[in-house]
């Protein structure tokens, strides 16, 4: 154990790290093939096992061993970043360390993490070669999961378990919530606005179906309960209409709709077109939809054997890991339902606090500590 703790570089984390943040990867907007080279070069130099395979034109998933070609221990990652957006004090894209922190598009989610665990892995294997080890890095998660749906289509392998290094501010998140995204659209009949009555406003349609997705929302929070609280409606994006004196004849939602584990996005969808209509259609509109994107949710018992190792992993490097609940939504129930292995989600960085904003940034003490931390839980597990 001693022997590969002392592998761990923190000084190289940061490097590493500050190699993939220089590498941009916006989703939307970009590709993700420049950090993708980053990470091959990173895992190569390191002695992984390399292996490139697009999802999509310049969209690649990188998938890293260590060890034998077998199923073992499994870390999951995305190279993609969110948009840096404007209100920055640094340039995004080039990595600053600022009061012990990495600043960086992607320092937090998740490029700091990505490199914690190609530092502990490699570590790992320098002293325990025997151990099979794999990091699974997607593409667009987060978007629209093209990377982790090419991956769907390999056969499922008897993984030991999964470990989703999104930043959990190093707490064990064993439950989370899916997460899908629905285009609604809604048809009317353009007229003069002179005479709105020739005409059926298709913004009035999209208006009631966004009260009846308010009205569900309130209904799901109203039985909330257990760790994961409930499913949860959100209306993001609303396009419609021509010009003020012209009757819109057609309106678009983009909508999100978070799900518990067990639920069917295509399933939440039809319930509310099905509510919806009625109403919809008294207004002279037509209302159909579909599913952009569906990722499912997981749990994982929180007396698991691999909840144990996680938290002892946290304790003996002097940190209390808290066993929590996710709000947000990561491709870990993707693994878990697919290959049927216990998942936890455990990395370093703030999800609400640091992620998807600006001046995004990680404590550079925490990369170091969840090396470390992936490091005695992958040996622990390994007997």
């Amino acid at each position: 154990m001693e022997r590969a703790l002392a592998l761990v570089d923190e000084a190289t984390i940061v490097a590493d790290a500050s190699s993939l943040i220089l590498a941009p990867s916006e989703n939307p907007g970009g590709t993700e093939a420049r950090a993708a080279r980053a990470l091959v070069a990173i895992a190569s130099r390191l002695g992984g096992q390399v292996l490139v395979e697009d999802a999509a034109p310049d969209r690649p998933n990188v998938s890293v061993r260590f060890g034998p070609d077998e199923p073992g221990l499994l870390f999951l990652g995305h190279s993609d970043v969110v948009p840096a957006g404007p209100g920055w004090t640094h340039d995004p894209f080039s990595p600053t360390v600022v009061d012990g922190t990495l600043v960086g598009r992607g320092s937090t989610d998740m490029k700091g993490g990505l490199a914690a665990v190609l530092q502990a892995m490699a570590a790992v294997h320098r002293v325990r070669p025997d151990i099979a080890l794999e990091l699974l890095v997607t593409a667009d998660e987060e978007d629209l999961a093209l990377g982790m749906l090419a991956h769907l289509r390999q056969p499922p392998r008897a993984y030991r378990a999964c470990i989703v290094a999104e930043p959990t501010d190093l707490a064990t998140v064993v439950a989370c919530r899916g997460a899908s995204n629905h285009e609604i659209v809604v048809r009317g009949r353009a007229a003069h606005a002179g005479r709105p009555e020739d005409g059926a406003s298709a913004i009035a349609g999209a208006a009631a179906v966004v009260d009846a997705i308010l009205a569900d929302h309130e209904r799901l929070r109203a039985g909330a309960s257990g760790p994961l609280g409930s499913a949860s409606w959100s209306v993001g994006r609303i396009d419609g209409g021509h010009a003020t004196s012209i009757v819109p004849d057609r309106c678009t939602l983009l909508v999100d709709r978070r799900l518990m584990p067990g639920e069917r996005a295509e399933d939440v969808l039809a319930r509310l077109l099905d509510d919806v209509r009625p109403r919809v259609e008294s207004l002279g509109c037509t209302v159909e939809g579909r599913t952009l994107m569906a990722m499912p949710g997981f749990t994982t018992d929180a007396a698991h054997p691999l909840v144990a190792a996680a938290v002892a992993s946290l304790a003996d490097e002097e940190h209390v890991s808290a066993v929590e609940a996710w709000t947000a939504a990561c491709e870990g129930g993707f693994v878990a339902e697919h290959h049927g292995c216990p998942t936890i989600i455990l990395g370093p960085g703030d999800i609400t606090g640091q992620a998807h904003q600006p001046d995004e940034h990680v404590r550079i003490a925490d990369l170091g500590t969840a090396a470390r931390a992936y490091v005695r839980l992958t040996l622990a597990l390994a007997g």
